[in-house]
């Protein structure tokens, strides 16, 4: 009986201090030094020296460990049992043995991360549950400065997993839900000025079909802004935006009193992207004319790949006689990018250089060359390959800049590129990280397309491999923001891409391959759209064509974090193909690059196993364990759509690797 009533104590902190014994809530010591010190003794992770204590709760005592003895001799009739004596102290240590005591904060921390990742809606609005209030609400103590802060800090930390909570409960109901609604404006309530949220809710009420309340909700939201004298200009455009996106004959009326189209409200101007200017190749004189052309067809790939600004063909060759840094004040270019081309037997040599141009801190070098005999396909074979390199290294630079800014003075850019590297962990929590990025990003820029493709690459890998449960949701979550970034920019190769690849998922495969076209068409230098096009191929379409777009898409960009993706589309092409061994040789590839994707191991496995090479296929299976130990071949092959040989193909090697059915 005793260790049943040991069980039922509590210690809540989350809210007005709380001590439950058997159901019954005990009378709480009056001193707040005795709550405070409950408080952080249960909250310790390891026994706290006396002396710490005394220095931390009496600024100012004539006898520090005296009152301490007084107060934990309260806290032993707070706590302590009969049988069991819950405050230990020694000479010089204190602490309080929690093993048979359920502390809420203690809960709240040990179990955040699993339900951030894989928790259900059930399991999330628990955990919710023991949130009462701020973290000992209404306690303070005066005279202790240091308890002060550390009461602070604790309170901000529980907020924020508050929020965190609310943010994916909000996100894992369905988008009618009358919860939503509720759990979003407890998000605003918990973060008042987090205008993600303010955007979300306004776009739930929106599709709901709720215009006058998500009209009285943008009132409420900029108005509460103002009172705080922080700019509502950047959200008023997020909800004009989002009132643009919802259908025309319902929000006719809204639009018609939007008070958003001032310069001020302007949503381009809260998107910093950065401005190349690229200056003429140099060479020599019998090869100018084929480096001037170089020049102009990577200024026209830039401009259609849409990433940044590029200064335009006419201004960057009127400026080729200046020097990088001068030229590049005088048009207010971040980056300048120049080279040189050299003859070298039937090709083509191009070295090239991006550079800083306020300090001529070089950030990047490379060396391209082509041995095209056909001399007018040199300049654009160099150009793609050009193109792709300078575009990864901005944004490379540009993500490492957006890393080390705090989170809250991003602007959409920067949001964007910190999303992008949350998203190329291909993990639960870094999905979850990369959809707040985004959504941050179209709160600070509505028209920034690739923020919607962003999120709905994000949904993309939740249906396909990180949220497996709730595809259907996700497949519609994919489809619908694939939609929101083509109608930001109906000509941003990278939202065709972000459709193409959600219709693969809703199992619209002409659909898919069209969308991926159009993206290609769009931007003949865009790598991930050549892969996504391979992708679709291998499994349903034409493995030839499958090949010679992974070519592409390899060529393009050759350290891509992609790549094991390009292996894996080489691998299931060539088995249809019917070359077993290159494909394990591929397979091979997809593992050692495949960081934590598991369908990616688990296509190096089978693979390897069906090429008869079983000592490395097991290795494999040993990965795939330690990532999923339930996983299983239905697992497999739901989110793959391959043809019925492929699939029996595989299925044999599961059998062999002994992964379930």
């Amino acid at each position: 009986m005793e260790m049943v009533s040991q069980l039922t104590d509590r210690v809540l902190l989350l809210g007005p201090l709380q001590v439950i014994h058997n159901g019954v809530p005990s009378n709480q010591p009056p001193s707040r030094k005795v709550r405070a010190l409950l408080g952080y003794l249960a909250m310790s992770p390891r026994p706290v020296a006396r002396e710490k204590l005394c220095e931390l709760f009496w600024d100012v005592a004539d006898d520090p460990r005296s009152e301490l003895r007084w107060c934990l001799s309260k806290l032993r009739s707070l706590l302590d049992r009969p049988t069991k004596k819950r405050i230990v102290a020694d000479r010089k240590q204190v602490w309080i043995d929690i093993g048979s005591l359920d502390v809420d904060a203690q809960s709240v921390t040990l179990r955040m991360q699993k339900s951030l990742a894989d928790a259900s809606p059930g399991e999330l609005r628990a955990l919710l549950a023991l949130f009462r209030g701020d973290f000992l609400e209404g306690l303070s103590v005066d005279g202790a400065p240091s308890i002060e802060n550390w009461l602070a800090g604790q309170r901000h930390r529980f907020s924020q997993m508050r929020q965190q909570l609310l943010e994916r409960l909000s996100s894992v109901l369905p988008p009618e839900s009358d919860d939503r609604i509720e759990f979003l404006r407890e998000c605003i309530e918990v973060a008042p000025f987090d205008e993600a949220a303010h955007l979300e809710l306004v776009r739930t009420l929106l599709r709901r079909g709720l215009y006058a309340e998500a009209q009285r909700q943008i009132d409420l939201s900029v108005a509460r802004f103002r009172t705080e004298a922080i700019d509502p200009g950047p959200l008023e455009a997020a909800f004009a935006a989002a009132q643009r996106f919802t259908s025309k004959s319902a929000v006719v009326s809204l639009i018609d009193n939007a008070r958003f189209d001032t310069p001020s409200s302007s949503p381009t101007a809260n998107t910093r992207k950065p401005t190349l200017l690229l200056l003429p190749f140099t060479a020599a004189p019998e090869s100018v004319a084929d480096a001037d052309s170089i020049t102009s067809d990577i200024i026209f790939g830039f401009a259609k790949l849409r990433s940044f600004s590029v200064l335009a063909r006419g201004t960057a060759f009127s400026l080729r006689s200046l020097p990088p840094g001068t030229a590049a004040a005088l048009v207010n270019a971040e980056y300048v990018a120049s080279g040189h081309l050299r003859r070298d037997g039937k090709g083509y040599v191009v070295s090239v250089e991006l550079i800083d141009p306020k300090s001529d801190r070089i950030f990047w070098v490379d060396e391209f060359s082509c041995n095209a005999d056909d001399s007018y396909a040199v300049p654009p074979l160099l150009a793609a390959r050009i193109i792709t390199g300078l575009d990864a290294e901005i944004h490379v630079i540009e993500r490492n800049r957006a890393l080390l800014m705090p989170p809250a003075s991003l602007d959409a850019w920067q949001a964007y590129h910190r999303g992008l590297a949350s998203m190329s962990r291909f993990t639960r929590d870094g999905n979850l990280e990369a959809q707040h990025f985004f959504n941050r990003a179209i709160a600070r820029d509505p028209t920034f397309s690739r923020s919607y493709a962003g999120l709905s690459f994000t949904h993309f890998h939740n249906a396909f491999h990180l949220n497996v449960r709730e595809s259907k949701r996700e497949i519609a979550l994919a489809l619908e923001t694939a939609e929101q970034a083509l109608q930001a920019d109906p000509s941003d190769p990278a939202a065709h891409c972000a459709g193409g690849r959600a219709k693969w998922l809703a199992y619209s495969h002409e659909g898919a391959v069209d969308g991926l076209n159009r993206s290609i068409d769009l931007s003949p230098n865009y790598a991930f759209a050549h892969y996504s096009l391979a992708f679709v191929q291998c499994q349903t379409g034409s493995p030839e064509s499958a090949i010679a777009a992974a070519d592409i898409a390899a060529r393009l960009s050759p350290f891509d974090p992609m790549m094991f993706g390009t292996y894996r589309v080489r691998t299931f092409a060539l088995l249809r193909l019917g070359k077993v061994q290159e494909a394990a040789q591929c397979a091979k590839l997809v593992g050692l690059n495949a960081g934590d994707h598991v369908h990616a191991h688990a296509v190096s496995a089978l693979t390897l196993a069906a090429a008869g090479r079983l000592d490395e296929a097991s290795a494999e299976r040993r990965r795939i364990s330690d990532l999923r130990p339930d996983y299983n071949f239905r697992q497999f092959t739901g989110v793959l759509h391959m043809l019925d040989d492929l699939t029996d193909f595989y299925r044999s090697a599961a059998k062999l690797l002994e992964i379930p059915e």
